[in-house]
């Protein structure tokens, strides 16, 4: 093998570890606090109200991971489980069972 192929596997091993290592920690989720704390930012951001006024549940709807409620009930969104809002209907929101 010649210098020049060296250099160019080494450089296509390394670009496949970098887009390997890119897609595994883009894969890993969120933790359920990372989850709550950017949705109490999101409400504060919009209302004002302050993170304290936030918690948050599980959900039993598929592709919800976590409801999280701020202002006993005024603002609810619910996200999936890699932190992005899922856009569900509220009604079904309020009927799901509590944990």
């Amino acid at each position: 093998m010649t210098g020049p192929q060296r250099i160019s596997l080494v450089a296509l091993v390394a670009l496949a570890f970098c887009a390997g290592l890119l897609w595994w920690v883009r894969s890993v989720p969120p933790s359920e606090t990372a989850i709550i704390d950017a949705a109490a930012a999101d409400y504060v951001a919009r209302t004002g109200g302050a993170p304290t006024d936030c918690a948050a549940r599980p959900s039993a709807l598929p592709e919800v991971r976590l409801v999280v409620i701020c202002a006993e009930g005024a603002w609810v969104a619910a996200f999936d489980d890699y932190g992005r809002p899922v856009a569900v209907d509220r009604d079904k929101l309020e009927e799901e069972p509590l944990t």
